[in-house]
């Protein structure tokens, strides 16, 4: 629990983006419909170990003038306990949390500075078959206006510890930690 766990690409030219990370990491995809909903989930996979997702970005996102975008994961126990605890911690609750089929549970979750988040609840799918390796998920960064807020806020959702990187004069940069393992970083949002 609180290590990320999966990473989903939402675009508005999916078959592009399939040909793009295919040629990059040698993704090969694996087109599966929504359930209910007529549309194409992309399982992006190195050999036979799932490594990332692809969608068509909703409408909604568009017409709201968001950019396509990587939406990221992170592993809990139970996604009501991880929604309801976001609440209490000055984040909101976007979606859920609802059953993505067999898979697993999930609530889109938004932090207090406004970055958002996937809190997944694993059933058939932990995530991510490999990580750490080229081609699949290695760090995941956020950049905000408030480390201290934001840092605040992950600390009591997922129990992750941090620690000040030093930068021989660089900009701030911390790095969470879950256990012992590094699990990504936050700095501050560049002008």
């Amino acid at each position: 629990p609180g290590a990320f766990c999966w990473i989903e690409l939402s675009t508005t030219d999916p078959d592009d983006a399939k040909r793009f990370y295919g040629e990059l990491f040698g993704w090969e995809p694996e087109d599966n419909e929504i359930p209910g909903d007529g549309g194409t989930y992309t399982m992006a996979r190195i050999e036979s170990d799932v490594v990332a997702g692809i969608t068509a970005q909703p409408e909604q996102q568009r017409s709201a003038g968001i950019p396509p975008n990587w939406f990221s994961y992170a592993a809990v126990t139970s996604a009501e306990d991880a929604a309801a605890r976001a609440a209490e911690l000055g984040g909101t609750v976007h979606a859920g949390p609802f059953d993505v089929g067999e898979a697993g549970r999930m609530a889109v979750i938004g932090d207090p500075t406004g970055a958002m988040l996937g809190a997944w609840e694993a059933r058939d799918m932990i995530g991510a078959g490999r990580v750490n390796e080229p081609g699949c998920l290695t760090w995941n960064e956020l950049a905000t206006s408030d480390v201290q807020k934001a840092l605040s806020f992950y600390e009591g959702l997922f129990g992750w510890s941090s620690e000040v990187m030093q930068t021989g004069g660089g900009p701030a940069y911390t790095v969470i930690r879950v256990g012992e393992r590094a699990n990504g970083g936050i700095r501050e949002l560049s002008p």
